[in-house]
């Protein structure tokens, strides 16, 4: 074959292997001369829930002092509680939220030198907690927590015994730093689970990927640290002063519902 018969057919070889290349390229065959890519890994999310609360509180003794006189033996009641507040989940086990709780009415009845008293308090608490779940994503988390926050304390009128008779007192409210720390289990009564998937690195913390709404039922023991609470002045066997209820404690054992917003 001459030369002049070759160059043709080169030429429309040539011109044939683009074409057949260009339609695999957009047939969308692999390229395999390009760089290797990573599939992205699924965003982390933060997920919010919204939960209720309500139990019952006992308190143990408190201190108590009127004026001068220091008490012998107090005797403080129970009293309900109900709460609720809004929350988040984080990676590595995490959550936190904001709760407001209110504590009903819970008498206190206190033996002095001169006689007697009897008074009823209640409680506003505000806090910020933060938990550590362990096994999220099972039925059932565990979970530890501490809380910081705010107490607003009012006491009710109240009365006091004497030698003379019995003459009554006022109320007042007092604002206090509170401190609360927690334990309990949640059970999810139905919806999605937690996943925990490795990050694109070896440095990179798990990502956390939620599968759908929940609901659970909270089981919890809370100690709360309420501060002080005190009445109005009033005069006890001829003496001002007030009645003071010093380093308020409270047990309390909680039942609750959680959900999860998205």
């Amino acid at each position: 074959m001459s030369f002049a018969r070759t160059v043709p057919f080169l030429s429309a070889a040539l011109v044939l292997s683009g074409v057949v290349g260009a339609s695999a390229a957009d047939l969308g065959e692999p390229d395999l001369n390009a760089a290797p890519t990573m599939a992205p890994m699924p965003a982390y999310t933060r997920k919010w829930y919204i939960r209720a609360d309500g139990g019952y509180s006992w308190y143990p003794t408190p201190s108590i002092s009127l004026g001068d006189f220091d008490n012998h033996s107090t005797k403080s009641n129970g009293a309900w509680t109900v709460g609720g507040g809004i929350g988040q989940y984080y990676a590595w086990g995490f959550r936190g939220d904001i709760t407001v709780d209110h504590m009903f009415d819970a008498t206190s009845e206190t033996n002095f030198d001169f006689g007697s008293s009897r008074l009823d308090f209640n409680s506003m608490v505000v806090l910020a907690n933060l938990y550590y779940e362990f096994n999220r994503g099972d039925r059932f988390v565990p979970y530890i927590g501490a809380g910081l926050g705010y107490a607003h304390n009012e006491t009710n009128s109240g009365t006091v015994v004497d030698g003379t008779g019995t003459s009554s007192f006022g109320g007042k409210s007092t604002d206090n730093f509170a401190v609360a720390a927690m334990a309990g289990v949640s059970w999810r009564l139905w919806g999605g689970r937690t996943m925990y998937v490795s990050g694109s690195s070896k440095d990179d913390e798990p990502v956390q990927v939620n599968t759908g709404n929940a609901v659970y039922l909270d089981f919890g023991y809370r100690f709360l640290y309420l501060g002080d609470a005190k009445t109005a002045s009033f005069d006890a066997d001829g003496t001002p002063g007030t009645e003071k209820l010093k380093e308020i404690t409270a047990h309390q054992f909680r039942v609750g519902v959680r959900y999860d917003l998205n």
